[in-house]
C-alpha cells in the first residue's frame, strides 16, 4: 500500500517541476504518438532513452538484461498511447512508470533480484552513450531524496526503484518489519509535507 503511495507522491514531484510550458521536442512526440506515428519511438528514443536506460540499468543489474528490458517498455509506450492524458502528467513522467513497472515485472518473472547498489545519478541522468536533449535530474527526484535520512531513503528506494515489499525490505536490511513502516511513513509524510510547501510558495 505504502508503494502506491510514494509513487503517487513521485508523479506529483515530477508533474510540478514543469508544468509552466512543455519543450517542442515534448509537444511533438505527444503528438505523433496520438498520431500513432512510428516516428514517435525513434524520437522517444534519441531523446529520453538515455534516461529510461539508466533506470533499466540501474533496476536489472545487467546491460544485456537492460537493454531487452528498455525495448520492452518502448513497445508498451506505443501500445498504450492513446491512453496518455497529457493534463495528468508530464511524458517523461508517464514513460518513467511504464519503464519501472516494465523493470519489476520482469524481476518478479525472473523470481530473482540485481545485486543493489545505492540509487545515485544514474537513476536520475541520461546515459553517456544515448543522446538526451531533456536532462531529467531537473525534475526534482534527486534533489527530493537527497533531503531525507539515509535510512529513510534506503526504504523508499528499495521499494519503489526495485519493487521491494515491506517484508522483503525488512529481510534485506536486517530490520523489523515495524521499523520498515516506520521510516516509511517517516519519509512519505516528510515528502507530503515538503511538497505541499514547495507548491504554495
Amino acid at each position: 500500500m505504502f508503494l502506491c503511495i510514494y509513487a503517487e507522491i513521485f508523479k506529483s514531484v515530477l508533474f510540478r517541476r514543469e508544468l509552466s510550458q512543455r519543450s517542442p521536442i515534448e509537444i511533438e512526440i505527444i503528438n505523433k504518438l496520438k498520431a500513432a506515428d512510428q516516428q514517435a519511438i525513434a524520437l522517444i528514443y534519441d531523446n529520453y532513452g538515455g534516461a529510461l536506460f539508466g533506470l533499466c540499468l540501474k533496476m536489472m543489474g545487467s546491460k544485456e538484461d537492460a537493454e531487452e528490458v528498455l525495448q520492452e517498455a518502448l513497445t508498451k509506450i506505443w501500445r498504450f498511447a492513446q491512453s496518455y492524458d497529457p493534463d495528468k502528467a508530464r511524458l517523461y513522467t508517464w514513460m518513467i512508470n511504464i519503464t519501472r513497472n516494465t523493470c519489476i515485472d520482469q524481476i518478479r518473472k525472473n523470481d530473482r533480484r540485481p545485486q543493489i547498489q545505492d540509487v545515485d545519478s544514474s537513476v536520475y541522468e541520461s546515459g553517456a552513450s544515448v543522446k538526451t536533449e531533456t536532462p531529467v535530474d531537473h525534475i526534482g527526484l534527486k534533489e527530493e531524496l537527497a533531503k531525507l535520512r539515509e535510512e529513510d531513503r534506503k526504504v523508499l528506494e528499495l521499494a519503489y526503484f526495485y519493487g521491494y515489499s515491506q517484508s522483503e525490505i525488512a529481510k534485506k536490511l536486517r530490520l523489523p518489519i515495524g521499523t520498515v513502516k516506520t521510516r516509511a511513513r517517516k519519509a512519505i509524510n516528510e515528502l507530503k509535507t515538503r511538497l505541499a510547501k514547495d507548491i504554495g510558495s
